[in-house]
């Protein structure tokens, strides 16, 4: 239950302690009155009126302890509390005899209390209640307006000079109180004013520095309240807009602060403002988009946001960074249309290239059937060299069109099942079965990020090197192995050719150049550069495992798209 507000306080150090003080002083009263209704009359047998009037004081005070309990109004209790006080102690200086005895016992101290439960105020109406109650029962006692009395006059007098001590003694303890709280209170006020000149003094100190901070940061900074109050908006961001912060309605900050998708031409709705996203929860991370001020040229930017919480998880704002990209998307712009003609140059030199080899191997292919070639060995064996070098000649065209196409080619990671691009790249080889025996030695086909074209010509490559280089007079035998491991596919490629050594190894994925250099040396030395190339450009990795006479293990590790894939091997 709460407890009521209390009138003006001496010092704000009693706050939060009245209440307590409020049942402290009941309980005095209340050991007082028993010990004067049932100690002190305890030989008196029968209900006395001392004992009725205990009785009756004592619950008075029960009555007022449940009406602060029921109402919580500490004020009004109080001044219950008192104002029975007084009546009680009158009543029974007036009707039981001894007067003014009971009033000279309470009245000094009841403005301490009415001082501390009430305030300054109340305790100097109480000094005065106080005074006027002890003449008042003096006098009466005197002129007998009270009931007889047991002491003399002179014991009057007596009592009555205790009672101008008592309350002497009361005036003085309650002015020590009031001015030790009054003296406490100035120091705790001017201890808390100090502490919080030097508290405001480091705040604005360290927002002055976080302001500098904020200012020289090259990425605009926007911070918001969770009602969409910007509260940061740093340099980067005011040259970004034109503008400083406005106080706006979160719906128009897409037309004051020029906001477009990151296609510069269609307006940003509030909605999509990655700002207002974090102020509804929801981390942006990478969006692009735009700022078009009439009359400037188009900013292209990255925009990140992220809502901002305190420790009670509460949504108190949101910060968004701003990263300027036009100048990078302008190069990549320039660096793609570069590609383009580089691309367009490749394709066209290929086929201008190509065309006159096709006419030389059509050409000596017609002149090997004609009578007069067929009559000479050493004429066929001339133009078949033609030929053979002629399709080499264009084997290593093709290749060298591929490989410079890679780095500047389009690329499209995506998931695809790698069994999948396996078989496409058997139907691409154009192998027969008695040319290269080919085994799965896994089931099932997990899914890997690639390039499905990528990683289809990676597996042609190795599945035509596995026949290309068989140990001659053996069979080509190519064998596809999977295993899953650290969230990756290691797929591989077994040949059961002839294998290499170490320092063959070293030299393998060099472009151009061959393990064997002889005239019949097949392959045109770019296709496990190539490999290796695309694997690398698809974020994976290419390796080769061999001895000589074991064969060739060529391996290839992928990321997995499904991270709960299985395999059986």
């Amino acid at each position: 239950m709460e407890t009521g507000k209390s009138p003006t306080h001496a010092s704000p150090v009693l706050d939060g302690h009245r209440e307590t003080v409020f049942y402290l002083v009941i309980l005095v009263f209340v050991f007082v009155v028993l010990l004067q209704t049932f100690a002190m009359q305890g030989a008196v047998p029968g209900m006395t009126a001392p004992r009725m009037t205990g009785i009756v004081a004592l619950a008075c005070f029960a009555g007022i302890i449940a009406f602060h309990r029921l109402t919580g109004q500490l004020k009004i209790a109080s001044i219950l509390l008192i104002a029975s006080a007084y009546a009680g102690t009158v009543y029974a200086a007036l009707t039981q005899g001894g007067a003014p005895a009971p009033t000279l016992n309470y009245a000094p101290f009841l403005p301490i209390v009415a001082t501390v439960l009430l305030g300054r105020t109340a305790g100097l109406i109480s000094l005065c209640v106080s005074i006027v109650a002890i003449i008042f029962c003096t006098y009466a006692a005197q002129t007998g307006l009270a009931q007889p009395s047991l002491h003399s006059a002179e014991e009057l007098r007596i009592l009555l000079s205790s009672a101008s001590v008592l309350l002497a003694i009361g005036v003085t303890s309650y002015a020590f109180i009031y001015e030790s709280l009054i003296l406490k209170a100035v120091k705790d006020s001017e201890t808390a004013k100090s502490a919080l000149e030097e508290k405001a003094a480091a705040l604005e100190e360290s927002q002055e520095f976080l302001s500098t901070v904020m200012d020289a940061a090259h990425d605009a900074i926007i911070a918001a309240d969770a009602n969409g109050k910007l509260s940061i908006f740093n340099r980067a961001a005011r040259e970004l807009h034109g503008i400083d912060a406005q106080p706006l309605d979160s719906q128009d900050w897409p037309s004051t602060y020029s906001l477009f998708e990151a296609d510069g031409v269609t307006p940003m709705k509030f909605e999509n403002v990655p700002l207002f996203c974090a102020i509804q929860g929801k981390k942006v991370s990478v969006r692009e988009m735009a700022i078009a001020v009439p009359g400037r040229d188009i900013r292209y930017m990255i925009a990140n946001a992220t809502p901002l919480y305190n420790t009670r998880k509460d949504l108190i704002g949101a910060v968004a960074t701003m990263r300027d990209v036009t100048k990078e998307r302008v190069q990549e712009e320039e660096i793609r249309s570069q590609n383009r003609e580089i691309d367009q140059f490749a394709r066209v030199a290929s086929l201008d290239l190509q065309a006159p080899l096709n006419r030389i191997i059509m050409t000596s292919e017609s002149l090997i059937k004609s009578p007069e070639i067929q009559a000479s060995a050493k004429t066929r064996t001339d133009l078949a060299a033609v030929t053979l070098a002629a399709k080499k000649m264009g084997a290593l065209i093709k290749d060298v069109l591929y490989m410079s196409r890679l780095p500047i080619g389009e690329i499209s990671l995506q998931p695809v099942a790698a069994r999948d691009c396996i078989e496409a790249a058997i139907v691409l080889a154009d192998l027969s079965e008695a040319d290269c025996r080919l085994d799965f030695r896994f089931t099932g086909s997990p899914e890997v990020f690639a390039d499905p074209h990528s990683l289809t010509h990676v597996f042609k490559n190795l599945i035509e090197n596995a026949w290309k280089h068989s140990t001659p007079g053996v069979r080509a035998h190519a064998e596809f192995t999977c295993i899953l491991e650290d969230g990756a596919a290691v797929l591989g490629v077994k040949d059961n050719g002839p294998g290499m050594s170490q320092e063959q190894i070293d030299h393998l994925f060099t472009p151009l150049e061959r393990l064997r250099t002889d005239d019949d040396a097949v392959g045109t030395g770019l296709g496990l550069a190539i490999c290796r190339k695309s694997l690398t450009r698809m974020g994976g990795e290419f390796w080769v495992e061999s001895e000589p006479g074991q064969g060739c293990h060529f391996r290839l590790r992928l990321p997995l798209a499904n991270q709960q894939a299985k395999i059986a091997s």
